[in-house]
């Protein structure tokens, strides 16, 4: 028999890791996350056998020298051992360990093709270099007792165990050779548990007094805070609705829901699936101050992490990869799009789902084109992953399970709140035209205006002579331009000083502002009634004063929203009380109608689904189409700055996450214009803006372009 140290998974300069011990390592972590949701054999097993293929001569040979050796599959080997032994799912994992989980494809893939079939192919004709000796030198690798797959499941259910086991298999690997490479020091954990965050939250509020007000919008708040605390613990999990009023204090009231709920069910952590980044900066600064800073984790395209402490600044890196932090606050294309991708990367941080609370904040803004999967996905994490989930907003949208499952509103009869929270007076007030918005604006003192397009919303403000205490608040601003225009704003309104802003729908769901005026262009019910939530927020005063007028441009209803307006019109018609808990709903009915059942899954994800396309579904499942292109601004010294350090040659995670405060997103026809007239530069195929005239420091990016010629978006 040959020595078994001869055979290496790692090594650095002076140190090597064994193929079993690496096998031995990733099988127990594997088992252990995969135990979450009850599929602890299976777990284990894909960690033990996972790269068995390591136990070829080629390898042996490659890691001895890299540079001279060609690439060597690994990951067949064990696949194939699984697929033995009945284990369809694990050898599905296994393949995709490195690179990604392939299309299943079909029985007449030959060995060349990069499918689960075709690849399972090449091993079974020998065409992988031979590992066979990993017999004799792994003595556990016979897995008799894995139970067989279940043949009752549904195919999104087997689809959902796979990407779970897989996630389990990705991360169990990243971790042991983590801990091999960095000899045990790297630093992770150290958070507080549930329960102690419980009475962090208790005593912050205990602090604040926020449970002492009796009357008022404030006593209505307090009722809302006990009554979620209450419902937490007295329910098993599932799936609930949270239907409060905007300015109801719904942020709070589900974070002491899922606190209480959490510690009574003994669950893990608690994830927050929020729409918009500026709303997720602000819940992630609040969600610190009252659990601490070290136990919140912001996972966003745009967060850095810049704690004064080395190891504290990594240690949230790498709490970003898979999600192993007591509390996450994360966006719905971050969690979604991880749940319907294939690579490890994305996938490594599924498993930390299971033994959850889920809330999803503003869950109407999940996109209708991938309704069905996304309700698919809620359903099924509720059933077999040991999660409780909110679905929390003012405007709920009537979600239909596939199995019938009915939420349970943790707010008993919210109908009664809704009409405690009445704060504002709607008006219709029709067609008008832009000077006539113009006209209204200037002749408020304190007003917002929010149009349905950046270029609606950069006339207008153009429009306006008089610009002291006028603001523009669009995606042609750079994040942290809006971010500064932001607080300018919120601090005028503090001390009642003359503001009037002009803004698109990003202002209206979670940022925190009070006008006595807004104005709204026609949209869909539930950007109405969110707009609306920016007027007279805190009930400071009376309701018959406070409007909320919605408007029409002539021509000028964007395509993309033309169902949502004409169920919204429809809606305005037929009740008075357009913020009742009975319009919503029959907005969003109506809404689903006019969209059609076949446009609910417009890319077929659930029909691809049936054939486990991994590879199919991850290109194709995007929030955000990929028909834009960003633009990074050199804005004051910090973007210069960090532009300077992509002109240096600096590529690194850090630098790219720093720029996303630096980048608008412009489209297609915008950009190519920029590009044709030399505005911008290409440094290794990222643009930057050259051309500084373009970009405003009261509008941001314009669309006019010096020759002359309008983009329109």
């Amino acid at each position: 028999m040959e020595n078994r140290l001869q055979y290496l998974a790692h090594k650095t300069e002076d140190r090597e890791q064994t193929v079993l011990q690496h096998l031995t390592g990733t099988s127990k972590l594997s088992e252990q996350f995969s135990s979450a949701f009850g599929k602890g054999k299976q777990g284990e097993m894909a960690g033990y056998l996972h790269d068995i293929g390591k136990y070829s001569r080629l390898f042996q040979e490659r890691i001895q020298n890299p540079e001279c050796t060609k690439r060597c599959d690994h990951s067949t080997a064990g696949a194939i051992e699984a697929f033995n032994q009945r284990q369809l799912y694990v050898a599905m994992c296994i393949l995709g360990h490195h690179g990604g989980l392939l299309n299943m494809g079909g029985k007449m893939d030959a060995s060349e093709d990069g499918t689960v079939l075709g690849r399972l192919r090449k091993g079974m004709e020998g065409k992988i270099p031979d590992y066979s000796i990993w017999k004799e030198l792994c003595p556990n690798g016979n897995f008799e007792d894995v139970p067989e797959i279940d043949a009752h499941q549904t195919p999104f259910e087997r689809y959902m165990e796979i990407k779970m086991l897989y996630s389990s298999l990705v991360d169990a690997d990243f971790l042991d050779t983590e801990n091999f490479m960095e000899e045990g020091t790297v630093p992770r954990g150290g958070y507080d548990n549930l329960e102690q965050l419980k009475k962090r939250l208790e005593n912050y509020l205990e602090n604040k007094k926020w449970l002492d007000s009796k009357a008022g919008i404030n006593g209505m708040r307090t009722e809302i805070l006990e009554t979620a605390s209450e419902q937490g613990r007295k329910h098993a999990r599932g799936i609930y609705t949270l239907t409060v009023p905007t300015g109801g204090g719904k942020t709070i009231s589900s974070l002491r829901f899922a606190l209480h709920h959490g510690v009574e069910h003994g669950l893990e952590r608690i994830i927050y699936v929020i729409p918009y980044v500026n709303i997720i900066e602000q819940t992630a600064e609040k969600f610190r101050e009252i659990l601490g800073s070290r136990n919140v984790l912001e996972h966003h395209s745009n967060v850095i992490y810049e704690e004064e402490d080395e190891q504290e600044q990594r240690r949230f890196q790498l709490a970003s990869e898979n999600w192993d932090m007591p509390v996450i606050v994360t966006t719905a294309v971050q969690f979604f799009e991880s749940l319907f991708h294939n690579k490890p990367s994305r996938c490594r941080k599924l498993h930390n789902i299971a033994n959850s609370v889920i809330i999803y904040d503003e869950v109407q803004m999940l996109p209708v084109s991938h309704w069905i999967p996304c309700i698919h996905a809620l359903e099924e994490l509720s059933k077999s992953y040991r999660t409780t989930q909110v679905l929390c907003t003012a405007t709920q949208p009537a979600v239909e399970f596939p199995e019938k499952t009915f939420p349970y509103e943790i707010i008993k009869e919210p109908k009664r709140y809704f009409g405690r929270f009445k704060r504002v007076a709607f008006r219709n007030t029709g067609l008008i035209t832009l000077e006539e918005a113009t006209e209204r604006i200037e002749g408020s003192r304190q007003v917002l205006c929010i149009v349905n397009t950046k270029r609606t919303a950069q006339s207008l403000y153009h429009m306006v002579p008089e610009k002291e205490g006028v603001f523009h608040l669009t995606t042609m601003m750079i994040p942290v331009h809006r971010k500064e225009v932001l607080k300018q704003i919120k601090e005028r309104l503090k001390v009642g000083k003359p503001c009037k802003v002009i803004a698109t729908s990003l202002v209206e769901a979670g940022v925190d502002l009070d006008f006595p005026y807004v104005m709204r262009e026609q949209a869909g019910l539930d950007s109405i009634l969110q707009a609306a939530g920016r007027c007279n927020r805190n009930g400071s005063r009376n309701s018959g004063e406070s409007i909320t007028e919605v408007f029409e441009l002539e021509g000028r209803i964007p395509l993309s929203i033309r169902q949502q307006v004409d169920a919204a019109r429809y809606v305005m018609r037929q009740y008075e009380e357009w913020d009742s808990l009975e319009a919503i709903e029959a907005y969003f009915k109506f809404w689903r109608e006019l969209r059609g059942k076949e446009n609910l899954d417009q890319k077929r994800v659930m029909e691809k689904v049936n054939r486990f396309a991994f590879r199919e579904i991850a290109e194709v499942f995007r929030f955000i189409e990929n028909d834009t292109y960003t633009v990074y601004i050199p804005w004051r010294e910090d973007g210069e700055e960090l532009i300077n350090r992509l002109r240096y040659g600096f590529c690194d995670k850090a630098l790219f996450r720093a720029l996303g405060r630096y980048g608008v997103n412009v489209f297609e026809l915008h950009y190519r214009e920029l590009v044709r007239l030399g505005n911008v530069e290409l440094i290794n195929g990222i643009a930057v803006l050259t051309n500084r005239n373009l970009y405003h420091e009261d509008t941001g990016l314009e669309f006019q372009t010096e020759e002359g010629i309008a983009i329109f978006c």
